[in-house]
C-alpha cells in the first residue's frame, strides 16, 4: 500500500476513535440511582427498618459504592435512596438478585405508591465522601428538574454554571447533577449541606436567585426541592 493510502487509512482511523469516545465512556460510567418512596403514614417505622435491610445488603453486593437511606425533612412518611454502583451492569445484578427481590416483596405493601426510581449519570459536579460525624446535621437536598425538551441546549449552561458557582457556598459538602438516563430533558441535582443554616445561605445567595430566574422560563414542571436527612449508617 502506497504511503498516501497508509496516510489515508491512519486519519480515518483516528477520525473515527474520536466519535467512538464518547460510547466508550458512556460504558464506563458509574451509575447513579435515585429512588423515591412513599410509604403509608401507619406502616414508616416498618418500611425505614425494610429499607435498613435493604441497604444492608445493598453494602454487601458486589460493584457498591454508596448506598444511603434518607428521610424527608417535613414528610416524615417520604423517604429517598440515593445508589452509587460501579456500572450498570453491577446495579442490574444487584436488584435482579433473589436477596433483592424478597427484600423488596416486603417493602410492597407497605407503600401508599410505587418506588419511583431514576436512573442516571453524572454530568457536572462532584459526590463526596460521607461525613459520618456530621450525619446529625446534615441536609442533603434532591432537585428534580423538568426541561422543556426544544429548551435543553439553552438550559444546560445555565445548570453547569449553577453546579460551578455552589461548590464554593460555606457549608457545601456535594453539589452534583445528573442526568435521568432514559429522558434527556430530566436532571437531578444531590446537594449535601453541612446544616440548615449553610442551606438556607445557598438559597439566598445571589446566584441561587438569578439561576433559578434564568431557569425559570426552561422549566417543564415546578422546581421540585425535597430536603433529606440521613437515617442509615
Amino acid at each position: 500500500m502506497s504511503d498516501t493510502r497508509w496516510g489515508f487509512v491512519f486519519l480515518l482511523v483516528a477520525a473515527l476513535s474520536i466519535f467512538a469516545g464518547p460510547a466508550w465512556a458512556q460504558s464506563a460510567q458509574q451509575q447513579y440511582v435515585v429512588i423515591y418512596v412513599e410509604f403509608k403514614p401507619s406502616d414508616t417505622k416498618a418500611g425505614s427498618r425494610v429499607l435498613a435491610d435493604l441497604a444492608s445488603h445493598g453494602l454487601n453486593s458486589a460493584g457498591f459504592i454508596r448506598f444511603d437511606v434518607l428521610q424527608q425533612v417535613d414528610r416524615s412518611n417520604f423517604f429517598a435512596l440515593f445508589e452509587i454502583w460501579s456500572s450498570a451492569q453491577t446495579y442490574a445484578a444487584y436488584k435482579s438478585s433473589s436477596a433483592t427481590q424478597a427484600i423488596l416483596a416486603q417493602l410492597a405493601p407497605l407503600l401508599e405508591a410505587p418506588l419511583d426510581e431514576r436512573d442516571g449519570n453524572l454530568l457536572e459536579g462532584s459526590v463526596t465522601p460521607r461525613s459520618g460525624h456530621a450525619e446529625a446535621r446534615q441536609i442533603f437536598v434532591i432537585t428534580h428538574l423538568d426541561i422543556i425538551p426544544t429548551f435543553v441546549d439553552q438550559a444546560r449552561p445555565v445548570l453547569n454554571e449553577f453546579v460551578s458557582d455552589s461548590t464554593g457556598d460555606p457549608g457545601v459538602q456535594t453539589f452534583a447533577m445528573l442526568s435521568w438516563t432514559p429522558t434527556t430533558n430530566h436532571f437531578q441535582l444531590i446537594e449535601v449541606f453541612a446544616n440548615q443554616q449553610a442551606f438556607d445561605a445557598h438559597v439566598s445567595a445571589q446566584h441561587s436567585v438569578d439561576f433559578r430566574s434564568d431557569l425559570q422560563a426552561t422549566i417543564g414542571a415546578p422546581y421540585d426541592e425535597r430536603l433529606y436527612q440521613f437515617v442509615n449508617r
